[in-house]
Formats: C-alpha cells, sequence, structure tokens
C-alpha cells in the first residue's frame, strides 16, 4: 500500500488496544501488544523463523532465505557465530572514519533548491558501507539496489521474497574471484572461516551458506537502513527538531531511536507457530503464522509514556531491531550510520526543511519506507 500524506503513527490496526486475531487476506495472526510480541520473537520453541531453504540442490531455493534470518536453533547459532561479531566495537570504531567520509561527500554534492532524500542519501550510504564491508568494488552499488527494491515491489511477507536468481549468481561469483585474489572484507574473512573446516549444524559451510549471509547483510545491512535515514530526516524536521539538534549533537543518538521507535522501517516479522499455544485468549494452531506488530509494540503504554508524542528526549529501549536471538546483528551499525550522518546534516544544513509542494510518497506494508521526499535548504 502506498500513501501520500505524513502519518502520526503507523496504519491503524497496528495498535497495542487491538486483540490478538486472525487476518484472512494475510493467512496470519496479528499480535500487538509489547508482552506478545517479545514472547513471539524469543520464543524459539513455539514461533519459528526456520522457514528457509537451505539445500541450494532443490528446485525452489532461495539465496535471501538461506541466511541466518531464515533459521533457527543450531544452523542459526552457527551461522550467527561464523565469523566473531562483524559488528564489534572495534569494528565500528574503523568504520566511523569511512562512514563520515561517505556522508560528507553526499552532503556536499546535494542541491540546496531540492533533492530527493531517498535516492540522494538514504540508498546510497548504507550501500556503499556495505560494498565495503563485504570487499565488493563500489561498481556493484547500483545492482544491488535494484535487487532490493525488486524484493519490496513483489513480496508481500518475509516468506514470499523472490529468489532474486541473478543476485545469487553474482555472490557466488564474487567468492570464487576472492578465493583466487582475496579481498579484505567480509567475503574473505567468511572464505576463510569455511577452508578451516567450520561446521553449521554439523555440515560444512557451504557455498550457499555463504551466498545467503551476503544475501541477509545486504537485505539487513542496506534497505533496513535506507529506509530508515529518510524516516528520520523527516521526523525530525516536521516535528520542529532541527535546531534544537544543531545546537546541542548530544541529542543526536536519542533523536534516532525516537524515529526509530516512531516507524519502525520493518514493522510485523512473521514466525511460524511449531506447536498450539495461546496468545492473548487466542488459541493458534501449529503450522499457522503469527506477525508480531513492532510498530504497536513500540507503542504499547506499559512500556512509553504518552506512546504518540514524539520526545527525542525520552529513554527507553525500542523493539525495532526486534528481540530474543533474532534481534539484529547489525543495530550497531545502523546506528552508526545515521548518528554520523545526521551529525554531518545539522552541521552542514541548518536550514533543511521539507518541500511541501513535492510529492510525499509512503510505502506501507513489509517494509514501512519513503518512496520519495524532497528537502531544500536554500
Amino acid at each position: 500500500m502506498t500513501v501520500a500524506h505524513l502519518p502520526t503513527r503507523p496504519a491503524k490496526f497496528f495498535d497495542p488496544a487491538t486483540e490478538v486475531h486472525y487476518d484472512e487476506a494475510l493467512g496470519s495472526w496479528h499480535v500487538f501488544s509489547l508482552a506478545d510480541v517479545q514472547r513471539v520473537l524469543s520464543d524459539v520453541e513455539c514461533f519459528s523463523s526456520g522457514y528457509g531453504l537451505t539445500d541450494e540442490t532443490r528446485p525452489l531455493a532461495n539465496a535471501v532465505l538461506s541466511g541466518m534470518w531464515a533459521a533457527d536453533g543450531q544452523r542459526h547459532r552457527d551461522l550467527r557465530a561464523a565469523v566473531a561479531d562483524p559488528f564489534s566495537p572495534r569494528v565500528m570504531s574503523r568504520l566511523e572514519t569511512l562512514i563520515r567520509a561517505i556522508a560528507t561527500e553526499l552532503v556536499d554534492g546535494l542541491d540546496p533548491g531540492g533533492f530527493d532524500v531517498v535516492t540522494a542519501l538514504g540508498k546510497p550510504l548504507p550501500t556503499r558501507v556495505i560494498c565495503h564491508l563485504l570487499g565488493l568494488d563500489l561498481s556493484a552499488e547500483a545492482r544491488m539496489t535494484e535487487w532490493l527494491e525488486k524484493w519490496y515491489q513483489d513480496a508481500v511477507t518475509t516468506n514470499t521474497v523472490p529468489r532474486q536468481a541473478e543476485m545469487a549468481e553474482f555472490f557466488a561469483a564474487e567468492l570464487e574471484r576472492q578465493r583466487v585474489e582475496p579481498g579484505d572484507g567480509l567475503i574473505a574473512e567468511l572464505l576463510a572461516v569455511q577452508a578451516s573446516g567450520y561446521l553449521v549444524d554439523g555440515r560444512p559451510m557451504s557455498d550457499w551458506d555463504l551466498v545467503g549471509y551476503c544475501a541477509m547483510l545486504l537485505g539487513a545491512g542496506v534497505d533496513t537502513t535506507a529506509a530508515t535515514i529518510p524516516n528520520a530526516v523527516l521526523f525530525l524536521t516536521e516535528f520542529g527538531c532541527w535546531d534544537e539538534l544543531r545546537e546541542d549533537p548530544s541529542l543526536i543518538p536519542g533523536a534516532i531511536e525516537e524515529t526509530m521507535r516512531w516507524y519502525p522501517v520493518f514493522p510485523g516479522p512473521r514466525r511460524q507457530v511449531t506447536r498450539d499455544v495461546t496468545i492473548g485468549g487466542q488459541e493458534i494452531k501449529a503450522g499457522e503464522w503469527v506477525s508480531g506488530w513492532l510498530s504497536a509494540a513500540n507503542r504499547d503504554p506499559a512500556r512509553y509514556a504518552d506512546p504518540d508524542t514524539f520526545d527525542i528526549r525520552r529513554r527507553t529501549r525500542i523493539m525495532t531491531f526486534g528481540h530474543g536471538p533474532h534481534h539484529c546483528l547489525g543495530a550497531g551499525l545502523a546506528r552508526l550510520e545515521k548518528r554520523v550522518l545526521l551529525e554531518e546534516m545539522v552541521r552542514r544544513l541548518p536550514l533543511l526543511r521539507r518541500e511541501t509542494g513535492a510529492p510525499l510518497v509512503r510505502r506501507q506494508w513489509m517494509l514501512d519506507n519513503l518512496e520519495t521526499a524532497t528537502f531544500r535548504f536554500d
């Protein structure tokens, strides 16, 4: 669904007060309260993320779903631990200089009379960072952006993401290239782990596992950040916080948290029920699907005082990066990218404002992101 407005909250039925109910159109139960969403995302004995296809010989194999985000149990733990914390504080410290250089270049290249925040900032910053992390040439940037756009044009839910054979072939070829000419990024590290005899759920780590890891990093590391950057710029300018941040940049980390609480870009992760359970008084059978709405959990008055008030001084944990074993591995990187970019923007663009005469278009469903939003600073 695409809408052209500036909503103050996600779609109406993503509401903490709404009871657990079944959606015939999506074939999924909807869960809204903070406690219920946390249960769905953390109780891996009852709610499974393991709907991915892990064997490349199967005719419907999907590289995107062979990554850790579509795996449970030992496979998930092994894939997550394959590289010792690729987003550790040490790595983040090293990356900050790179991210600031990219952010500075992008901000310096903006047109004062009008620019689209999605294409000028939202997409290129995280794409270039992920290219660097993987050890890829920046020539892959445009191709990655195209693949990501196709995901969300065609997908209805997380387990209907299109196969993207071209992307799988690209990463498979890159693995072969870096075996011959090792790079200095994450792909080279993964190849070294594979060569050491590392096991994934008791089997030698396969190239398909590596392709899935790269595809997962592309989706989780690029597309979500590419959506949260425009959201942050939009909300912080529309709700009158820009001057405040410029005067006191120490408020930026808290402001980032509030923009992500306000509109989580991946609002409703799904899980498959593995055994009969009861949630909110509803009996849910094994084999059925449950969507845990982060967008509602982030506004649950049980945790958040005045949840429909946008407050950059709010200090509380948010659900936007998930909960439990699948809590986003790259949450620290996403926060770092947004912080550095906003620091450069509030310092360099004191007159930044939205161009109200230009379209403001938001796509709401599996990913809640802006399609276009024009800003100016002349």
